[in-house]
């Protein structure tokens, strides 16, 4: 529909323009029951190199770089190229080096990484991925090498508040576009249905979200996620609020789609995960059984910190906590003050019987009685607590002066076992303006010019929730904005020595008001003073960096630590690579001649180990057993590159350059028992000419 008022617009007849508005506004008004949006809204992406440019291509001058009229290349004169707008079909000339080609979604596209930068800290830790580019395309790319291998999917997507927060086929979307939400779900719809083909069977989906969008993009994933189970987590983000109309708004929401396998997905949260020394608001459940399972709200305790042990307080809190609510877990525990000892426990007493204070064999009783004198209960019945006792697992903790009184508590190794997650979490380290802006600032060493950026901590959880018992998970965010998701992965692999790996795709889109500035001192998009101040460039590339070596982009050290004391300064020993998301020639690629920028590719798909040699055609074969693939480029070859290749079970994937799909089977055959094949060039140029369903 928006296409269809776009044309009615430039129909010149007023009489026909009327009755075309007339009919399009009836049909506007036939809905359906469901989500019912604009599937075919066009979208575009820029591409600002065009040192490839070819006649035939679509491109738009860079001063017109908002507009939305569209020119094609009919001629090319060295540096002057000639011009066709499909709107007028006037023809002009201009410099090449001043058009931008314009990509149309659907189209084929052939896609490659070039590298930009590597940072390595680790001699044996896989690499992570950060890609600058169009996410749709990226997804394309992504669906290529990682095709059902991806264990969870994080984004962050734009929330489409009316703000000017995000663009749609290069314009800033306010809350005065009529399509403002239909666009979105186009824009969304496209990019899921590619992210699908990512997740392995047990793969989680999890988007972040605000009111603005929350219920459209909850009908979206019911409908692109039929057979997933979907949960809605509600997130505090500020405890101070955002005051709004009405209301002061505190929270977002995580949507979790996990698919339903029969057995927990969602596993949980170990000890080891609960939040660093946080201040925890816990709303306790109602119990049916007689007692409360063991382990259930556990907190660590100062004393068990660091010693591998955990400590929980004995006496029931929060609901369901008092005397009355269980009269048989009311009892009292003898200790020896002097040894800070537990001895023994005395059998219940009856509701209507005081509780005697009064020392029996020397020992004292302990009732599980509060600071105010309310009388409360015990976690567990007495014949747990007597066997919990003679386990050595109840300990004589605080002694409370001011009012006599001595803390009870269960002390007992770390396990692995895990509580469910609850939907509400209220954790002070989920605070986006200490541990999301507050926190970027420090790792770029100056003002955030990044809106909203979520706490480390709070994708940290979301992500444990998924990956804290799959440590070498595979992580994808591809609205990889200030790189929160790529940081979170790295302190849960400092926590618990994992090698999981985060790839991570953002563009180097211009917030609106920077870009209303350089474009009124004549400086456009492509130019390097204009993508200085994107966002992959000023804000996710830096921050990266930053988190694994320590250093500001000033190559000051970061000032701080994080939660649980490690300085921000120490850096985390892993690795990471940067690589721009670029446009082949698909004749080229067919024609073989296009392998340097195919290769970060096979390296990616190898897992992203080791270093990655420079592309060397002229021995006939590459084989990188650190990096854990090989390549044949001729057959001719194919003997040596046999053996080359025998005995050596790191080598994963191998990569066979044939145009002949006999050969090609034969040579798997022999060489692919185990391992990962893949024929060039012909399985690149299939996958990226099937049609992507828009």
């Amino acid at each position: 529909m928006a296409e269809l008022d776009q044309l009615i617009k430039a129909v010149p007849d007023s009489d026909l323009r009327t009755q075309l508005e007339a009919e399009v506004s009836a049909l506007k008004n036939h809905t359906r029951f469901g989500l019912v949006f604009e599937r075919h809204l066009p979208e575009t992406v820029i591409v600002r190199d065009t040192d490839s440019l070819r006649v035939g291509d679509h491109v738009r001058p860079r001063e017109q770089a908002d507009d939305q009229e569209d020119y094609r290349v009919v001629d090319l004169d060295g540096q002057r190229a000639t011009i066709l707008s499909l709107k007028t079909g006037a023809k002009s000339e201009i410099a090449r080096g001043e058009l931008l080609v314009i990509k149309r979604f659907g189209d084929p596209v052939y896609l490659s990484l070039t590298p930009l930068e590597s940072v390595r800290r680790s001699d044996d830790r896989r690499y992570h991925a950060v890609i600058d580019g169009e996410n749709f395309h990226a997804l394309q790319l992504l669906t290529f090498v990682y095709e059902g291998q991806v264990d969870c999917i994080y984004i962050d997507p734009p929330y489409n508040t009316g703000a000017r927060d995000w663009t749609y086929n290069n314009r800033f979307v306010d809350a005065n576009d009529a399509y403002r939400h239909s666009k979105w779900l186009a824009f969304m719809e496209k990019r899921l249905r590619l992210a699908k083909r990512l997740l392995k069977p047990d793969g989680v989906l999890i988007v972040t979200i605000d009111e603005h969008e929350v219920h459209h993009l909850g009908m979206l994933l019911e409908e692109l996620f039929p057979e997933y189970l979907r949960y809605m987590v509600t997130i505090v983000i500020s405890a101070q609020g955002n005051a709004k109309v009405n209301f002061s708004r505190v929270d977002e929401y995580a949507i979790f789609c996990v698919p339903n396998t029969g057995y927990d997905v969602i596993e949980g949260a170990p000890i080891e995960f609960l939040p660093d020394h946080d201040e925890l608001e816990v709303v306790e459940d109602e119990e049916d059984d007689e007692e409360e399972e063991p382990g259930a709200d556990r907190y660590p305790s100062d004393e068990a910190a660091g010693s591998g042990l955990v400590s929980e307080n004995a006496r029931r809190r929060g609901t369901e906590s008092l005397r009355q609510n269980r009269p048989n877990m009311f009892y009292p525990i003898y200790i020896d003050e002097e040894a800070r000892e537990v001895v023994r426990a005395g059998p219940p007493i009856e509701l209507h019987e005081e509780p005697d204070f009064s020392p029996v064999d020397g020992l004292r009783p302990v009732w599980p009685i509060d600071s105010n004198g309310d009388e409360r209960r015990w976690r567990w019945g007495y014949e747990t607590m007597v066997r919990l006792i003679e386990a050595g697992e109840i300990k004589v903790g605080k002694h409370n002066k001011k009012h006599d009184r001595w803390t009870i508590n269960r002390v007992q190794p770390k396990k692995s076992e895990f509580r469910k997650l609850k939907t509400v979490w209220r954790h002070t380290s989920h605070a986006a303006g200490t541990h999301g802006s507050g926190l970027l600032g420090r790792f770029l060493g100056r003002g955030v010019s990044f809106a909203f950026p979520k706490s480390v901590y709070a994708t940290r959880d979301c992500l444990a929730a998924v990956c804290r018992s799959r440590p070498d998970a595979v992580i994808v965010d591809f609205f990889g904005g200030s790189g929160t998701t790529l940081h979170s992965t790295l302190l849960m692999n400092a926590a618990d020595g994992g090698r999981r790996r985060c790839i991570l795709v953002t563009n180097n889109e211009v917030e609106d008001k920077t870009a209303t500035r350089l474009k009124k001192r004549g400086i456009y998009p492509g130019a390097p003073e204009f993508e200085a101040e994107g966002v992959f460039e000023a804000v996710t590339r830096p921050r990266c960096k930053a988190a694994i070596t320590g250093l500001r982009p000033d190559g000051k050290p970061v000032v701080g630590s994080y939660l649980g004391g490690r300085p921000f300064a120490n850096g985390l020993e892993e690795n990471i690579e940067f690589f721009r998301l670029d446009y082949l020639d698909g004749d080229q690629v067919e024609l073989g001649h296009a392998f340097a920028s195919l290769h970060p590719l096979l390296w990616l798909a190898a897992g992203a180990r080791g270093q990655r040699p420079e592309a060397d055609e002229s021995q006939g074969f590459l084989v990188i057993p650190e990096a854990g693939y090989a390549v044949l480029f001729r057959e001719d070859v194919f003997r040596d590159f046999e053996e080359a290749l025998a005995g050596r079970d790191e080598i994963t994937h191998v990569f066979l350059v044939t145009d002949s799909e006999e050969a090609y089977a034969e040579m798997c055959g022999r060489v692919g028992a185990g391992r990962n094949t893949v024929m060039l060039y012909r399985d690149f140029l299939r996958h990226y000419r099937r049609r992507v369903r828009l």
